[in-house]
């Protein structure tokens, strides 16, 4: 695995599970050695509690906060947060700072450790290796497999909502400059934020289309969904992509995200059918019109994946459905309608349907009869996006943005409300990770994607503890091997 594709949840199964053979390197060549790893934080604050570091010769006990880049320590407030003083050691995969360290709110400076070692990195278990309990997990009961892993499913929603705090309060940075009224009555990390700043729609709504970006583009194309959406924003959209009909403020937000993917370029002069050119044509036309007034970075086709891709799942076809997607949330009132149906007495199946609905795009325009840019095969193509990609979005972004939303202001109600919906969600599309542990965990008794919270608390299970071999931290590994 590449240091590229790490995340922070690898990152911090990687320090709970390789802690006495991590090599830590700092600026300044100090001696550390990790004596306790600490507890995992599932709340606010540093990632790891109570932990016990010797630094130089010197036994530090408290906190331990990890990141992919040290500069996220700033990027995410964590030097306006007086939850994080208590932190001993800043650990992280790229040390970008100047000296070393970063510093608390107190004034005290934090050592940032960098991790050296590439073989930990690279020695995970992946997709065709056994996890290490296959053949004597049998003796653990499946009712207490069960019960950790949808113990686990929860733990993922909180680590969701945990990660998505700290973007929330890089989109305010990037849209605000000047600080007024700092409210007191929701989480210190906000404190330094207006209530402007934090209750302003387009805020919660950038948040939100990032969220469901990075779900539409399915495992292959992730990353650049992702950066695609950081990059144009939903305001930006919104401002230039007026017109009179619907139609053509579709063809204008498909202009602007196709021009931002690198497909129009990609496309211009090519030999196309008539009808492709054609559409490329009409959107090289709109995105001219735009282009000067964009200044972030445009992509390269070459960082989209399109093999071993289905064709439903191309990223052309889904950038389609995101046009629509778009449109709602610039011209729905889309927060109140997921705050209506959430807190509403209806029964969580009836909920479910209605907020899966709200992402459904059937297919529309050059979209209905293709699946990329190219001839047609001539045959419907029904919906961009369907239920089974809607109910992922729903599960993957919606969910966790809300309770991310309830978490700062302090809404118990609706917290409550969201976890009761994804606690009882209805069954997700299997993967990879869910047919492996289906097999090599519970030998073909149990369907994990029955389940929302089984789903996610499979995937968590193996993400955060199999695939680096955690067993002594997992309720199962720990009745086999302690």
């Amino acid at each position: 695995m590449r240091r590229k594709n790490i995340d922070e949840i690898s990152l911090y199964s990687i320090w709970l599970s390789h802690a006495g053979k991590l090599k830590l390197k700092t600026k300044n060549s100090d001696e550390i050695e990790i004596l306790d790893t600490g507890e995992v934080n599932t709340t606010d604050g540093a990632d790891f509690t109570d932990a016990k570091v010797k630094i130089n010769g010197k036994i530090y006990r408290g906190d331990v906060e990890i990141h992919i880049k040290a500069s996220d320590w700033k990027n995410h407030k964590h030097h306006l947060d007086e939850r994080y003083n208590t932190v001993i050691l800043h650990v992280v995969l790229h040390d970008d700072t100047g000296d070393g360290f970063v510093q608390t709110v107190s004034g005290r400076k934090v050592l940032t450790a960098e991790i050296e070692s590439d073989e930990i990195l690279h020695g995970r278990i992946t997709k065709n290796d056994k996890i290490k309990c296959y053949g004597v997990n049998k003796i653990v009961s499946v009712e207490e497999k069960l019960k950790w892993i949808k113990n686990l499913g929860l733990t993922r929603l909180f680590f969701k909502a945990r990660n998505l705090s700290e973007r929330l309060s890089e989109i305010i940075d990037e849209n605000f400059f000047l600080i007024s009224d700092s409210p007191k009555d929701y989480f210190p990390t906000y404190q330094s934020y207006s209530l402007y700043q934090l209750s302003h729609r387009f805020v919660w709504d950038q948040l939100l289309y990032e969220k469901v970006m990075e779900a539409l583009g399915y495992s292959k194309n992730k990353l650049p969904f992702q950066k695609l959406a950081q990059n144009l924003t939903l305001k930006f959209i919104s401002e230039h992509s007026f017109a009179h009909s619907y139609e053509k403020q579709i063809l204008r937000i498909q202009a602007l995200l196709f021009g931002v993917a690198g497909f129009i370029d990609h496309y211009s002069g090519k030999k196309l059918d008539a009808e492709t050119k054609l559409f490329i044509d009409e959107l090289k036309k709109e995105w001219m019109n735009v282009r000067g007034y964009y200044h972030r970075e445009v992509l390269h086709h070459s960082e989209w994946h399109f093999s071993s891709v289905r064709p439903a799942n191309s990223p052309a076809f889904k950038l389609g459905g995101a046009s629509v997607l778009i449109w709602r949330m610039i011209h729905e009132d889309f927060y109140a309608q997921l705050n209506e149906i959430i807190i509403s007495n209806l029964d969580v199946f009836e909920k479910v349907k209605r907020l899966e609905n709200l992402f459904r795009v059937k297919s529309e325009g050059y979209w209905e009869t293709h699946y990329n840019f190219g001839k047609s095969r001539g045959v419907k193509t029904d919906y961009m996006v369907g239920i089974s990609k809607a109910r992922e979005i729903v599960v993957n972004a919606v969910l966790p943005v809300m309770m991310t939303f309830s978490r700062i202001f302090k809404n118990r109600e609706l917290e409550k409300k969201v976890i009761e919906i994804y606690k009882n969600f209805p069954n997700l599309s299997a993967n990879w990770i869910t047919a492996k542990l289906e097999d090599e965990l519970f030998f073909g008794r149990v369907k994990l994607s029955s389940s929302g919270l089984t789903h996610q608390g499979g995937i968590h299970l193996f993400k955060f503890y199999c695939s680096n071999s955690l067993c002594n931290a997992c309720a199962i590994g720990n009745k086999l091997f302690l």
